[in-house]
């Protein structure tokens, strides 16, 4: 029997079919990912739990490298050793629920907050605080994803047509940022001229004790 082949996105975890260069569910960049073929996908009596599984339900996944270090799981090199991780298949981490951290999320322009207690929490049109967001047309539908891991909150941006912002600079679509408490993020633009765009959401990233 010949195994399925595919591309597990970075981010999301989804299965993607080989041929796709972009994850059919968040729009990731799938050029650089290796094809993995269904041995990969670890299986639990008749449930198959995948990486998009996982992520779904909430739980921080990790690649973890042969010398031990834990990395975000969109990470294709290793931050310790260098060493190509992008072949292994995110996992939950064992010690999530020490290293979750609440914080909030306070609009800018209005009294619009939420309180976050998920270590995992995706924002957009179509996602978290969709209601919110509904309207601010420069927010995609699956936009940014918050990770609360190793002690610090990471942010990183999912759409390719609208970027994230952290303090009105443009974060790396490879490279998360790690929040401090107070900074501010723009999801689709920025402040220019002393001003915001209308389309776009804001907000200040507050760590609770």
């Amino acid at each position: 029997m010949e195994l399925q082949k595919y591309k597990v996105c970075p981010v999301c975890g989804e299965l993607n079919p080989p041929s796709l260069l972009e994850c059919r569910k968040c729009e990731t960049d799938l050029t650089g990912i290796r094809i993995t073929d269904s041995s990969a996908v670890q299986c639990a009596g008749d449930t198959v739990e995948t990486a998009e599984s996982l992520s779904s339900s909430g739980q921080v996944l990790v690649r973890i490298c042969d010398c031990g270090t834990r990395n975000l799981p969109q990470a294709r090199k290793c931050i310790a050793c260098g060493e190509d991780i992008s072949d292994i298949l995110p996992e939950p981490a064992e010690d999530q629920e020490t290293h979750t951290i609440l914080y909030e999320l306070k609009s800018v322009c209005d009294g619009f907050g939420v309180s976050v207690e998920k270590p995992v929490f995706i924002v957009g049109r179509e996602a978290e605080l969709q209601e919110y967001l509904a309207a601010k047309m420069y927010v995609s539908r699956v936009h940014a994803k918050f990770t609360a891991a190793a002690g610090k909150v990471f942010l990183e941006n999912l759409s390719h047509t609208n970027k994230t912002y952290v303090n009105n600079t443009e974060i790396s679509d490879s490279e998360p940022a790690a929040l401090n408490d107070g900074d501010e993020i723009g999801l689709g633009g920025t402040e220019i001229g002393g001003r915001r765009q209308d389309n776009a959401a804001y907000f200040v990233f507050r760590e609770k004790s």
